[in-house]
């Protein structure tokens, strides 16, 4: 593969996962705004995060099949359609059920982004080379991550809400150009599967009864929940409740963002330096020790900078679990990667959805729910995580 070759396909696909991902981050800062311009409460307001992520669950099904079936370049262009006429509805919504409707929409199209990004990876490279991709990904997509909460909130602040929703349609607008014009398919024909009912079927069960992919897409997920549902709920706790000023808040946000990012320019360091093994056991630890800092400063200092400093370690230990698991999990059926891709995104965002969805119903104008949020996804991945490597060991 030529440089120019290896180039372009990680410039296509960082397009893709940036769309995917600030359509999440740059409008929370917006959510206070957004509550008084709606006249409605918190627990809706937060739900707009949840209907999303149902958009994105639904979706990865079936953008899994067809990708599988029709390669991933026509899958990808109509994902990012059905995302910008989702973007069209939020820019103009006037009515909370329209925004929450164009929300879902914008999520239909964001999961074939998540589902169609991790399949080219797999497609393009091997598994060595998509580690590194996915390196470089984690550190660049971060990055850009990290600005989004600070531009939201400019833009929230200077020209309304709605302003954070046309940037999220320009960056769609710029992914599709990129997906029509710039990026050739990356699944050959002779490695497409037929699009066959009980085949697809038979493909779904083959994963889902699987123990290890249960297991590292449970742990994926959680530890997801905890970093987002940290990101989603302090939106209206600090601003609303503990009464920081809008114009600061997306700074804290950056900071476990850009915590994220110096994890993903370390984790290839460390995993040629330690091992697999041992970085994620480090990412584990960072995980617990940060969990156990949220619980001390829930109880004895609730404060908005205590509380972004306490969760620093997760979002770091994060990017240590997670980067190898992922590809781990990816190469469990290589032969069917879209379908893992597709599951593995919508049982992501459903744990995503369900639990963040259940800490807004508790939400009491304090962090305790999202405290308990952040330590149950920390328990139950540490139990899954010793589970997984234990059998691994006995079975090797």
């Amino acid at each position: 593969m030529t440089k120019a070759t290896y180039a372009k396909h990680i410039f296509l696909i960082i397009m893709v996962f940036i769309t995917a991902v600030i359509e999440t981050d740059i409008y929370l800062p917006a959510f206070p705004d957004m509550m008084e311009y709606f006249q409605t409460n918190e627990e809706l307001i937060q739900s707009l995060l949840t209907w999303n992520f149902i958009g994105l669950c639904l979706s990865g099904p079936f953008y899994g099949p067809l990708a599988d079936s029709y390669g991933r370049k026509k899958p990808l262009v109509v994902a990012l359609v059905l995302f910008f006429m989702g973007s069209i509805i939020t820019i103009y919504a006037d009515d909370f059920d329209l925004m929450r409707w164009g929300r879902v929409l914008q999520g239909l199209g964001s999961g074939g982004c998540f589902t169609l990004g991790s399949a080219i990876i797999f497609d393009v490279f091997d598994e060595k080379m998509a580690m590194d991709a996915l390196n470089k990904m984690n550190t660049i997509v971060p990055l850009i991550m990290a600005t989004a909460p600070m531009l939201g909130g400019y833009l929230n602040y200077q020209y309304g809400f709605r302003a954070n929703f046309v940037a999220i349609a320009v960056c769609v607008v710029a992914s599709l150009l990129c997906a029509i014009f710039m990026f050739k398919e990356s699944l050959p024909a002779r490695k497409r599967v037929p699009l066959n009912f009980d085949g697809t079927i038979a493909n779904f069960k083959k994963t889902l009864s699987n123990g290890p992919f249960w297991k590292l897409t449970c742990i994926i997920s959680l530890l997801f929940t905890g970093y987002l549902g940290f990101l989603s709920t302090t939106s209206i706790l600090f601003v609303v409740d503990m009464g920081i000023p809008k114009k600061v808040f997306p700074f804290l946000q950056g900071a476990l963002l850009l915590a994220y990012v110096f994890a993903s320019l370390t984790c290839n360091k460390a995993l040629d330096r330690f091992g697999v093994e041992k970085t994620k056991k480090y990412g584990l630890y960072c995980i617990l020790f940060s969990s156990l800092l949220m619980i001390l400063v829930t109880v004895f200092y609730p404060n908005p900078y205590a509380l972004t400093g306490a969760m620093l370690p997760f979002t770091f230990g994060l990017m240590y679990v997670q980067t190898p698991y992922f590809s781990d999990c990816m190469n469990i059926f290589p032969e069917i990667k879209g379908i893992v891709a597709s599951l593995i995104t919508s049982i992501r965002l459903m744990i995503t959805a369900g639990l963040i969805g259940l800490a807004s119903k508790y939400y009491d104008g304090t962090v305790r729910p999202t405290t308990a949020l952040v330590l149950i996804t920390a328990v139950i991945s540490t139990y899954l995580f010793f589970s997984h490597e234990r059998k691994k060991k006995v079975n090797s």
